[in-house]
């Protein structure tokens, strides 16, 4: 009696042991790690990480020239610097930089560290943009759309998507905007957003602004705060990372006599995280 006694305790304890060593397992493969980072403390850009835009930009009426010396890195963080300055048909100034071709990840959590800009006209943004967009076949998918041909669209369709990880007009010192743009599988082009208005001043100081994109949700966040969430149009494709400052246009409206320049837009840092349970071993 005694030894069935025991050995009943020895299986349950077994048992016990090895569904934990599951749930502990389980638990790791679905835990953020960190992937990809630039904590920017070194005396120049990592080119190895990041691409410097120079460009012209007049999407949306933007009025600045995007140029590489309008970004660099001080003090232990990235500036993207911003200012009155004739530069080709421009009159002002600013700076972009991404990871294309370097760093495109599918799927992460996203960190960003940053003190944004303000003053009427200014429009930061921290976003993901699709690796390899197939503009051709968009068009082609656009026009089958108009004439009422859905139908005739291959069913490899070119989905479109943009996910804002962050923007803010620098006239509203305390609202931030999360927004996924997406094509529905009919092709017509659709948006979800979300905004949050804070108790603080964003140009004042650095705040953790976060992007939670899984396959079935995305989900932004402000200092640990939910902005928004969606579980329609998820990607499923590498987008890379882009950060700027614009200046103008039809969303942030152009500067005015109460903006004051330079400005600077300061990232303390930027990590990324995936799970491994995303991926086969």
């Amino acid at each position: 009696m005694m030894i069935r006694s025991c050995l009943a305790i020895f299986l349950c304890t077994l048992a016990l042991t090895v569904a934990t060593q599951a749930q502990q397992k389980m638990k790791a493969k679905n835990e953020w790690k960190l992937v990809w980072q630039d904590e920017f403390n070194g005396k120049r850009l990592n080119s190895r990480k990041w691409n410097v835009l120079l460009r012209e930009q007049s999407k949306h009426g933007e009025l600045q020239y995007y140029v590489p010396d309008e970004v660099r890195v001080e003090k232990g963080v990235l500036r993207i610097q911003s200012r009155v300055r004739s530069y080709g048909s421009m009159k002002f100034t600013s700076g972009r930089l991404d990871t294309k071709n370097k760093f495109s990840p599918v799927y992460g959590r996203f960190e960003i560290r940053a003190k944004l800009p303000g003053g009427k006209g200014i429009w930061p943004a921290h976003w993901l943009y699709p690796q390899n967009r197939n503009w051709e076949m968009e068009y082609t998918m656009e026009d089958a759309v108009a004439k009422g041909k859905e139908r005739l669209i291959p069913e490899d369709r070119p989905w479109y998507t943009e996910i804002d990880i962050m923007e803010f007009l620098g006239h509203e010192t305390n609202i931030l905007y999360g927004t996924l743009h997406y094509c529905a599988y009919d092709g017509t082009r659709r948006s979800s957003s979300g905004k949050w208005q804070g108790d603080c001043d964003y140009t004042k100081d650095f705040h953790l602004y976060t992007l939670e994109w899984e396959p079935d949700s995305i989900r932004w966040f402000i200092d640990g705060h939910l902005i928004h969430a969606t579980v329609n149009g998820i990607p499923h494709t590498p987008h890379y990372l882009i950060l700027n400052t614009a200046i103008g246009g039809s969303w942030p409206g152009n500067p005015d006599s109460t903006t004051v320049f330079p400005q600077c837009h300061d990232i303390d840092y930027v990590r990324v995280y995936q799970k491994k349970a995303y991926f086969t071993d």
